[in-house]
């Protein structure tokens, strides 16, 4: 027994790559369209029209998971958010914070164990966080829990390397508007897990806290024996 405990790898978060992506609204199309094709002050970000929300602008890095857990990704976040708060966006009751968690050096096995965590533990995740009904009615819609319990190690693998689509039995893994979007994992996509259970925020301490929240949650899913 103490073998196995002593093989356990324990993973450092700093060392996770990921991503955010920031939805914000501003007070009219014609200042979200100025900001988009005029705006080139954030290098390594992109500014994008979200055409779900009201005048909607939604913010990412240019590389798919290309932040880690230090002083400097997290300084770009705050010069994220000034430029936002320069433009005087705001959030609404529709946006949403994503963090995008890098999976493609994770075994089909380990992303079946991620699922399942998070599938266990979302309606806890639903209360710490306070998330808005309406997300959670729409774009963010909890997992079935008892559709998780039937899904193999095989499907990962068939998700990840034909396309994925056609191949599952289960539709929320085909949709990205649930708590987890596992759309990406498909071939072709950035290899990432989307959390998708945040309301939106422009506030650095709660876009802080959620990625940390996330990035202790996939460290301890896959250290658990």
């Amino acid at each position: 027994m103490k073998k196995k405990k002593d093989n356990i790898k324990l993973i450092d978060i700093r060392k996770i790559r990921f991503a955010i992506e920031i939805e914000a609204e501003v007070r009219n199309e014609k200042l979200s369209d100025k900001i988009i094709t005029r705006n080139r002050t954030l290098k390594g970000w992109n500014l994008t029209y979200d055409g779900s929300l009201e005048n909607g602008l939604e913010i990412a890095p240019t590389n798919s998971n290309k932040l880690y857990y230090n002083d400097d990704s997290l300084m770009q976040i705050k010069e994220v958010l000034a430029l936002l708060r320069l433009y005087r966006a705001k959030v609404s009751k529709r946006c949403g914070l994503h963090i995008h968690v890098n999976a493609r050096n994770l075994t089909d096995a380990q992303v079946l164990t991620v699922i399942k965590e998070w599938a266990a533990r979302q309606r806890f995740i639903v209360k710490k966080f306070k998330v808005n009904k309406e997300r959670l009615e729409s774009t963010c819609q909890l997992i079935p829990k008892e559709e998780i319990k039937k899904l193999t190690e095989k499907e990962i693998h068939q998700f990840r390397t034909r396309d994925g689509y056609e191949f599952l039995r289960f539709d929320y893994l085909n949709s990205k508007y649930h708590s987890l979007n596992c759309t990406h994992l498909a071939k072709g996509g950035y290899g990432s897990l989307e959390f998708r259970l945040f309301d939106g925020s422009l506030n650095f301490k709660e876009i802080k806290s959620a990625v940390y929240f996330v990035l202790n949650f996939f460290k301890e899913s896959l250290e658990r024996e």
